[in-house]
């Protein structure tokens, strides 16, 4: 003879089998969910069109989806500018398949010297991928003040400039100042997570 469940076994079994689905979506919700980076959006930059030393137009509106590790520099730079472009062909290598979802872009502040030609030889010098900007100094002024940057020019030419690394998320956001002191390893570290943050949102 088989025996009926009391009232009270059926809804302690219910609430277990509601208690099991609430656990497996929250589990599945942490699995999927995505990983934000930690990084703050920085109170700098934008959205900015230059031309490149191929005379077409750069805007950083069309690299959504990428992201962007950009400089200011110019040819002529005897140590800071060739040791930092160097640095993005390292981060370049080291990134493997990733590399495709980062664009590398300096920016020059000595139009006068840094005249297309140049700069593009310049750039694709350090890696073929990497985009070199130039414009007249009206409008690189304000990029430079978008996002921060210094540049000085003395009576007889010199330049002198702030050399930070600028990464830029898949949105066009800010992310991350490196200075000269971060290394190789750091810089991809900190490219890796809002990579992961990048692929959480699709």
């Amino acid at each position: 003879m088989s025996m009926s469940k009391s009232p009270l076994t059926l809804v302690f079994l219910v609430f277990a089998l509601i208690l099991g689905v609430t656990v497996a979506s929250v589990g599945a919700w942490h699995l999927f969910a995505p990983k934000h980076s930690g990084l703050p959006e920085l109170r700098l930059g934008g959205d900015f069109e230059l031309p490149d030393s191929e005379g077409e137009t750069f805007r950083l509106a069309d690299q959504r989806g990428r992201l962007v590790l950009m400089t200011f520099g110019f040819t002529s730079c005897p140590d800071i500018c060739p040791l930092t472009l160097a640095r993005f062909r390292a981060v370049l290598d080291e990134l493997g398949p990733d590399a495709k979802r980062l664009q590398t872009v300096m920016i020059a502040v000595d139009p006068e010297r840094d005249l297309p030609e140049r700069l593009g030889e310049y750039v694709r010098y350090f890696d073929t991928s990497m985009i070199g900007l130039v414009a007249p100094r009206n409008q690189l002024a304000a990029v430079e003040r978008l996002y921060g940057a210094r540049v000085i020019v003395s009576d007889n030419g010199d330049v002198a400039h702030s050399d930070y690394l600028y990464l830029i998320d898949d949105q066009g956001k800010t992310r991350k100042l490196f200075d000269q002191q971060a290394s190789v390893d750091e810089i991809v570290s900190v490219i890796r997570s809002l990579l992961r943050e990048a692929r959480g949102r699709r």
